[in-house]
């Protein structure tokens, strides 16, 4: 065999090794790591689509807050208004309301509900007070409590006796109080029934200190103010 025969042949092989071993780098490329870049690319692209970007809320769950906050608002409010009164239940809209002064005992106040109305109602339980613009009523002296409710005639009226402040100075230093705010109770659960009533304060103020506090309705002005 010559020599030019033999370097066309070495030649030839030299090409085909050089090519089969493009080939494999090729389907080894496309096999394995570009596979697994494309992979990642999938995930990450998935999870963006089903989750969407961070801090930005779905629709669904929008919705679910927005009628959250409307429970939690609806709950939490509040109205002077309390229920509506049954009939024959002293409330707002069938009793006038006034506050006297009294010139014994000390420290007391004398509240007045005169029935308005033409038929008779019954003053259950004992008045709601607040001053001026406090959250809690004013407490109830429970010994005062009748053995029955008072009932009303057309015309006629119940009484309760409010302590404004102690005569020993046990209350603290107190304050002086503008306004009166009465509400009505209705039959066994305590609540209150109608609107409340802003009762006029003699002289416009009274000084009203930590033991302040009033009775149940009363059939007469010497009961209530016997506490």
């Amino acid at each position: 065999m010559s020599a030019t025969v033999t370097a066309r042949r070495t030649r030839t092989l030299r090409i085909a090794a050089a090519a089969l071993t493009a080939a494999a780098a090729l389907t080894l490329t496309a096999c394995g790591g570009g596979d697994d870049s494309a992979s990642d690319k999938a995930d990450k692209a998935d999870k963006a689509g089903s989750s969407g970007p961070v801090g930005t809320a779905s629709p669904a769950k929008d919705e679910e807050a927005a009628a959250t906050d409307g429970q939690s608002g609806s709950a939490a409010g509040s109205s002077d208004k309390g229920k509506s009164a049954a009939p024959g239940v002293c409330a707002s809209g069938t009793v006038k309301v006034e506050v006297k002064a009294v010139s014994s005992p000390v420290n007391h106040l004398l509240l007045v509900a005169t029935n308005t109305s033409k038929s008779a109602c019954t003053a259950h339980g004992y008045p709601f007070l607040r001053f001026d613009q406090d959250q809690a009523t004013t407490p109830v002296i429970d010994k005062s409590r009748p053995q029955a409710p008072v009932t009303l005639a057309p015309g006629k009226s119940a009484y309760a006796g409010i302590v404004t402040s102690a005569a020993d100075g046990s209350g603290g230093t107190g304050r002086k109080a503008k306004k009166l705010a009465v509400s009505f109770q209705g039959p066994g659960d305590g609540s209150s029934v109608g609107d409340k009533v802003d009762a006029p304060l003699p002289g416009g103020s009274v000084h009203v200190d930590d033991q302040a506090q009033g009775t149940y309705w009363q059939s007469s002005q010497a009961a209530a103010l016997k506490w």
